[in-house]
């Protein structure tokens, strides 16, 4: 038996972005580990330029999601951006810097980002020993957050409360409870009590994993736009009872 956090995840449009080569930003299909710790050290108070802070919180936690959505929905918006080429002559504080002390050197960038539509996940946090703060800690700072909350991108802000909960048991059992109590009413013909997980603790056995995939959504540092690799294992749930 474990102690988890578990909270709901829903938003008409959410971006978890995957390794950027190129114009076209991709969306993956479930929340990535950098950003859901993003969001758990966010709700915190933990600031970007914090990285011994940020280093310490990222490797003391399991992560687990349990994809609910009944459908699958992805659209791609088209970006154009007025942004100047790299210059170490100038450093640009604010947007009017940008267009006013270098304006022969402002180009035209295009970009193309992938949202997921409708999605609703179901996530599940376990602490390791050592780990900065307790589930309960996490719990309060899900309900009241320091810093506003969103998934993946600041466009993105979530659409349903959080609804943060202790519960203790196997991640399968958790997951299957968490299906039959937390989704509101407003969901109910949307949403399935049966779907895939994906999960990071290598120990995890309640769930029979199928594929076994290598991510590299690990942060390394926030300052330099590190990510290191870990494997995330996939499997799944079958409702009981």
């Amino acid at each position: 038996m474990k102690e988890y956090l578990v909270f709901q995840l829903y938003a008409p449009l959410a971006s978890w972005g995957e390794e950027a080569c190129g114009e076209i930003r991709h969306s993956a299909t479930v929340p990535t580990r950098s950003a859901l710790l993003g969001l758990l050290a966010a709700a915190k108070g933990i600031r970007r330029d914090e990285e011994a802070r940020l280093n310490t919180f990222n490797q003391h936690y399991f992560l687990a999601v349990h994809a609910l959505a009944a459908q699958d929905r992805w659209l791609r918006d088209y970006h154009t951006v007025s942004a100047p080429r790299e210059n170490k002559k100038y450093r640009y504080y604010t947007r009017r810097d940008e267009l006013t002390l270098a304006p022969d050197e402002v180009g035209t960038l295009i970009s193309q980002r992938e949202y997921r539509c409708d999605g609703y996940w179901h996530v599940a946090v376990s602490a390791l020993p050592g780990a900065p703060y307790p589930l309960t800690a996490l719990r309060d700072a899900l309900l009241t957050p320091h810093f506003p909350l969103y998934l993946g991108r600041k466009c993105c802000p979530l659409a349903l409360p959080l609804a943060p909960r202790l519960m203790t048991g196997t991640l399968a059992d958790i997951f299957i409870e968490a299906a039959r109590e937390i989704p509101p009413v407003e969901l109910s013909g949307f949403i399935r009590k049966e779907g895939v997980c994906y999960w990071d603790d290598p120990e995890e056995n309640s769930i029979s994993w199928q594929q076994k995939l290598q991510s590299n959504n690990q942060p390394v540092s926030r300052q330099r736009w590190q990510f290191g690799g870990y494997t995330r294992f996939s499997g799944l749930l079958q409702g009981r009872g």
